[in-house]
């Protein structure tokens, strides 16, 4: 399996994440996986990515930071 893309979101302002999040999901190929590591929870993410057909999993970091693991259906 290879290397799990990562985005780095900490201390970017919206809608930057988003933007870069959504670029990395348009080449992304079946069995990669995109890792977001965010300040907030990615709501509007989340909506996205159910209506395109992606899975994922969030949690919440010991350093306070979401990590959003992101991986095509």
């Amino acid at each position: 399996m290879p290397e799990p893309r990562v985005i780095d979101g900490r201390g970017m302002e919206p809608p930057e994440p988003l933007a870069r999040a959504l670029a990395e999901l348009a080449t992304l190929a079946p069995g990669e996986e995109l890792v977001m590591l965010l300040d907030c929870e990615p709501l509007p993410l989340y909506a996205i990515l159910d209506r395109n057909g992606f899975r994922y999993r969030s949690e919440r970091r010991a350093d306070g930071a979401n990590e959003v693991h992101i991986q095509k259906a």
